[in-house]
């Protein structure tokens, strides 16, 4: 009997596993192991998952001089690719994968920052994984030139950026599709309590406002992206032998 592909979710701070990504394996029959290096939990072999998720997070992707996390962390995701190990990098996990792949990773020009529903547009023939316009969460100051060796999948007018693909098993996302009212609710009193880039009260309502007004496309959007993705993350043969988190 062939053994069950396991997932790897890298996270950044815990209690906040009701996003869509989660439900979305849960509801297909996925297993799925858990890593918090920033809490330092130690980093599996990468070989024994099918595929790999880093999410986002509050630290840059060029803090490895403050954050032996962020050094093992790029170390992961070269021991991903050095692997063929599928892998899909959110946010921060996008950022994190561009240096990997010798991309510079840095604030904007005009410091201009993405928070909240911003649309991202489909590169024409890219990629299947993008067809049409998507309104869907951001929350960075930073961005990404494009990887050598990838192709841009997705655009906005102040990112470029959106998305590339190394392969259509390697995918870096700048925006957030896994956040859904609940998530957003959880970042929110979370944001309260940081000593900067604390939102205003108006910013939350117009944000959570959105988040309900776009969950039906952007779930969907998720439900066929997951499904194209974790196709080709089992159909490559690896073995799965991952810990129950």
């Amino acid at each position: 009997m062939t053994a069950q592909k396991r997932y790897l979710f890298v996270k950044h701070s815990p209690n906040w596993n009701v996003d869509r990504c989660t439900r979305w394996m849960h509801s297909n029959g996925k297993v799925v192991d858990w890593c918090y290096p920033a809490d330092e939990d130690q980093f599996p072999d990468p070989r024994s998952y099918a595929g790999v998720v880093i999410f986002g997070g509050a630290n840059s992707a060029n803090d490895c001089a403050e954050q032996d996390w962020i050094r093992r962390e790029l170390r992961f995701v070269e021991e991903c690719l050095e692997h063929d190990t599928a892998f899909l990098g959110i946010c921060l996990g996008a950022q994190i994968l561009a240096r990997a792949l010798g991309a510079t990773v840095r604030p904007h020009d005009h410091d201009i920052r993405e928070v909240g529903f911003c649309q991202v547009d489909p590169i024409e023939e890219a990629s299947d994984y993008l067809r049409e316009p998507l309104t869907v969460m951001q929350w960075h100051s930073e961005g990404f030139e494009l990887p050598p060796g990838t192709r841009r999948i997705a655009t906005s007018d102040h990112f470029p950026n959106q998305a590339y693909e190394l392969n259509d098993r390697v995918i870096g996302l700048q925006f957030h599709p896994e956040v859904n009212s609940e998530v957003l609710a959880i970042w929110h009193e979370r944001n309260k309590t940081r000593s900067t880039g604390v939102l205003t009260e108006q910013e939350r309502v117009t944000m959570m406002a959105d988040a309900h007004h776009y969950e039906p496309e952007i779930t969907a959007w998720l439900d066929g992206f997951m499904h194209r993705w974790t196709q080709r993350c089992e159909n490559t043969g690896h073995e799965n032998k991952g810990k129950n988190g």
